[in-house]
C-alpha cells in the first residue's frame, strides 16, 4: 500500500499532463458550457416570451421545465441537464482516459514503467473524477453568471447553496456510476463498446423506471437524487433510501476492484 502512495503522485502528474495536451478537455468544457447556455435560453424564453417570439424561439417548449423564470427553476433545469448530460460526458471521460492507451498504442510503454498497474488504474480514476467535478463547478459558476445577467428573481443565499449542494451531490453520484465504463474500455481495448455501454444503461434506466424499480438501478440514482427524473416525467419519483445509495457505492467499489485486477492480471500483449 505504501508503494502505491509513493507512485501515485508521479502517475497523477502524467495523467494530468495528458489531459492538458488533449483537445478532449476543451470539448468537455464546451459541452457543459453549451448545456448551461441552453438552460439560460429556456429561462430567457420564460421570462420574456414576447421577445423570444420576435427572435423566432418557441416559448411553449420551455414550459416543460416550469412556468416561471426564477433561480429555483433555473437550478432545477440545470439538475436535469447535468443528470442526463453528466452520464454521457462523464462516461466518455472515463472511456477516453482508459481507452486512449489502446487507441494510441501507449499501453506497452506504460507497462514497461516501474509504476504498478494498480497505481495506474487509481491515478486514472482520480483524474477522471477530478476532471468531472471541475466541470460541475464550471456549470455552477456559469449558472450564477447567466442568472445575474438575466436578472432572475427570487434569488437568495439559501437557494444558491441548495443549488450547489445538489449539483455536487449529483456530480459525485454520476462519477461513481461512470467508473465501470473505464473497465469496459479496458476490457474491450476500444472506445466503441464502452460508449455503447453508456447508451445501453440509459435505455435500461428508462425501461426499469417505467416498471417502477428505478430506485434500484444505480445509473438512475443521480437523476432521482437531483429531482430531474420527476421534472422529466411529471410523475412523483420513488424515494431514495439506503439501498439505493448502497447500490451506487457497490457499483463504484466493484468497478475499481475489477478494473485493478484486470489491469494487473490480464495479458496486455
Amino acid at each position: 500500500m505504501n508503494a502505491i502512495f509513493k507512485e501515485l503522485a508521479p502517475a497523477l502528474q502524467v495523467e494530468f499532463l495528458k489531459i492538458r495536451r488533449s483537445k478532449t478537455l476543451w470539448l468537455t468544457i464546451l459541452a457543459f458550457a453549451v448545456l448551461t447556455i441552453i438552460g439560460g435560453l429556456f429561462m430567457f424564453i420564460l421570462k420574456d416570451p414576447e421577445r423570444a417570439r420576435q427572435l423566432g424561439l418557441i416559448g411553449a417548449k420551455a414550459q416543460i421545465f416550469g412556468g416561471t423564470a426564477d433561480w429555483l427553476n433555473f437550478f432545477n433545469l440545470m439538475f436535469l441537464l447535468v443528470s442526463i448530460g453528466g452520464l454521457i460526458i462523464f462516461g466518455f471521460i472515463f472511456v477516453w482516459i482508459f481507452g486512449r492507451e489502446y487507441s494510441d498504442k501507449t499501453y506497452y510503454d506504460m507497462l514497461s514503467l516501474p509504476t504498478s498497474r494498480v497505481t495506474i488504474v487509481i491515478a486514472k480514476i482520480i483524474t477522471a473524477a477530478y476532471w468531472s467535478m471541475a466541470l460541475i463547478l464550471l456549470v455552477f459558476v456559469l449558472s450564477l453568471v447567466i442568472g445575474l445577467v438575466l436578472q432572475l428573481p427570487e434569488g437568495s443565499a439559501a437557494i444558491i447553496r441548495h443549488g450547489l449542494t445538489l449539483l455536487l451531490g449529483t456530480g459525485t453520484l454520476t462519477v461513481v456510476i461512470c467508473i465501470p465504463f473505464g473497465f469496459v474500455a479496458s476490457f474491450t481495448r476500444s472506445y466503441l463498446p464502452a460508449v455503447g455501454s453508456i447508451f445501453l444503461v440509459m435505455v435500461l434506466g428508462q425501461i426499469i423506471s417505467q416498471i417502477g424499480y428505478g430506485q434500484y438501478f444505480p445509473w438512475n440514482i443521480p437523476m432521482m437524487y437531483s429531482g430531474a427524473a420527476q421534472a422529466l416525467s411529471g410523475k412523483t419519483a420513488a424515494p431514495l433510501g439506503f439501498v439505493s445509495y448502497l447500490l451506487v457505492i457497490l457499483v463504484g467499489v466493484i468497478a475499481i476492484i475489477v478494473t485493478g485486477v484486470w489491469w494487473r492480471c490480464a495479458d496486455q500483449t
